[in-house]
């Protein structure tokens, strides 16, 4: 497969985009992932054999509105009251959820692209957003650091490696990171199948964890096996996730199969499926929602908020990859 790359426009944004590629020897695209670092680094289509796996807009009030795969940082989903406390320092955001502060900060910044290089088997850009004293995000969260995020594209895979350096010489760095991929429904919500092999479920009032971890059994997804989006109805956040148990997405109409693989650091997943929308969204997450305020309350393993001190950095991959349902992956 010869792997190549183009530049264009966002027709509803007019932002900058670029995609990465993979073509047969006839010059047909089988695999194709197209973001733009202009919009939060947010990777909006991700083509298989003429297939899209996610939905690029929706229509609002305001006019089309981004989905794709929004980046969450530093804190997926919900910030309880839009703050929290930690070393003894006040964090505040503006709520844009009720009172809550949803989402992070980086899903709708510009982030800087460097150009795509071709790798062994494939193509991979580099990106980075700063947190830097004088930016807005440093006014927002006045710890100096830098997130980075790699896609890489190969025959049937696309990888998002990311890091994180705290650059801070006096304070730690709190944080969580997460992926909201919105997938497209094909066929109705009797085709598609999710395996979410989750140890527990945390328990939630208005979308908010207490830190309570609960057995499957006695939660609202119960899957301890395989669950049918008609099934189920949830946003929910699910705990224990292991690096050699990935999320499985099948799309048994068309007999294809989306492996979400996770490195160590991804514990969470939040899985929501509304059921009069045709997408649904499986998340992989390094923490739970509202992680810091749970950390704050001793919910340290509930949590699983990540801190690095100064000078320290850490990284961690997830993978989506399309085979055949009948193939091993």
């Amino acid at each position: 497969m010869k792997f190549g790359y183009d530049v264009g426009t966002h027709p509803d944004f007019a932002k900058e985009t670029v995609s990465l590629y993979g073509e047969d020897d006839a010059g047909e695209r089988q695999i194709e992932i197209t973001y733009s670092p202009q919009m939060g680094c947010n990777m909006f289509s991700l083509l298989h054999d003429g297939i899209e796996y996610l939905l690029d807009t929706t229509s609002t009030a305001q006019g089309p509105a981004l989905l794709g795969s929004p980046i969450l940082y530093p804190s997926p989903n919900r910030i309880r009251n839009a703050r929290f406390e930690f070393d003894d320092r006040q964090f505040c955001f503006e709520p844009n959820d009720g009172t809550n502060f949803l989402h992070g900060l980086v899903a709708k910044t510009a982030w800087t692209g460097e150009t795509p290089e071709p790798v062994d088997d494939g193509i991979a850009v580099r990106n980075s957003i700063s947190f830097v004293p004088g930016s807005d995000l440093y006014e927002q969260f006045p710890i100096q650091h830098r997130l980075e995020l790699t896609y890489t594209l190969h025959e049937n895979r696309v990888s998002l490696d990311f890091a994180v350096i705290n650059l801070d010489d006096t304070h730690r760095l709190p944080f969580g990171l997460g992926i909201h991929p919105y997938f497209n429904l094909i066929g109705t919500r009797d085709d598609v199948r999710l395996d979410v092999p989750a140890r527990k479920w945390m328990e939630a009032t208005d979308l908010l964890p207490s830190g309570r971890l609960v057995d499957l059994a006695n939660s609202p997804g119960d899957f301890r096996e395989p669950k049918l989006l008609s099934e189920l109805d949830l946003d929910d956040v699910f705990w224990g996730l292991e690096p050699d148990l990935p999320q499985v997405i099948y799309y048994e109409n068309i007999g294809v199969r989306l492996t979400l693989s996770a490195s160590d650091i991804f514990t969470h997943t939040c899985i929501f499926c509304p059921p009069k929308y045709p997408i649904f969204c499986v998340e992989n997450q390094t923490c739970s929602a509202d992680a810091h305020n749970l950390y704050a309350q001793g919910f340290t393993e509930e949590s699983n908020l990540l801190i690095l001190e100064p000078g320290e950095s850490r990284a961690g991959r997830i993978e989506i990859r399309i085979d055949e349902i009948g193939l091993a992956p």
